[in-house]
């Protein structure tokens, strides 16, 4: 963490030299300044380091306020660092300035999931899934999934979930979560197992959550062997984390 702090502050130095001591170089302008430190803010989100993140975005919003991409990359390293007032706060300061920029609208009403304020939280989902021009809308599509299936609505969770794998199979990692989820609820293991699989593949390989479902799954199905096989490698992939002691404990209790 020291390092990635450590890059991220050399690379927020460089952006706010301005590159004016290069020969033959233009001084970047205001904008061009704040887009930079807004790029180093969101590798910072990307490598795991909101406090990183923040340093960078903090100063991209003082060249720029009014930039609606920075606030809601405010309100996810806010939200990371567990400030959830003030990731609200700025999820909001993103929609005001831009009310249909589909990934601002997408923040906000999961962050309004995640609060448990579904009915807040539903139109701004809507907006941005069915924004035909929005590449991320699976994202949106599963989030309104989990919104109806916290509030009990299994059926409009499953056809959100299957709408968000529909338009991104290879990313839908938590739609197939959910999706499985809804399929052991219905007894049906063979299909949870399947999508709790599908949530470990590709893109979705550290999905660690969804690798102890699936020897979850094994376990309720007395497939003890494959379960064992399972949380025997939840510990290898995962260590040191809850995950792995959740996979121990499940370890101890096999026969």
């Amino acid at each position: 963490m020291f390092l990635k702090t450590l890059v991220a502050g050399s690379l927020t130095a460089l952006v706010l030299a301005g590159c004016a001591s290069t020969p033959g170089k233009k001084p970047l302008t205001e904008q061009e300044r704040a887009e930079l430190l807004l790029n180093v803010g969101n590798g910072s989100l990307m490598e795991g380091d909101p406090t990183g993140a923040l340093q960078a975005l903090l100063q991209s919003e003082a060249i720029s306020p009014k930039m609606p991409e920075v606030h809601n990359s405010l309100a996810l390293a806010y939200f990371a660092k567990k400030d959830y007032q003030l990731a609200l706060k700025e999820a909001q300061t993103a929609v005001h300035l831009a009310p249909d920029y589909s990934d601002a609208n997408n923040t906000l009403g999961k962050m309004y999931v995640d609060m448990g304020r579904y009915d807040q939280g539903l139109p701004y989902l809507l907006k941005a899934a069915n924004n035909p021009l929005y590449r991320d809308a699976y994202k949106s599509l599963t989030n309104l999934g989990i919104l109806f299936y916290r509030k009990g609505d299994f059926a409009h969770a499953a056809t959100y979930f299957s709408k968000a794998i529909d338009a991104n199979r290879d990313g839908s990692c938590v739609a197939h979560y959910y999706r499985g989820h809804l399929s052991l609820r219905a007894g049906d293991y063979a299909d949870a197992i399947r999508n709790y699989q599908e949530a470990t593949k590709k893109f979705c390989g550290g999905f660690a959550d969804a690798h102890l479902a699936v020897g979850i799954v094994y376990e309720r199905e007395k497939q003890y062997e494959l379960a064992r096989k399972t949380f025997l490698d939840v510990e290898t992939r995962f260590p040191d984390s809850k995950v792995a002691d959740e996979a121990t404990q499940y370890l101890k209790g096999l026969p």
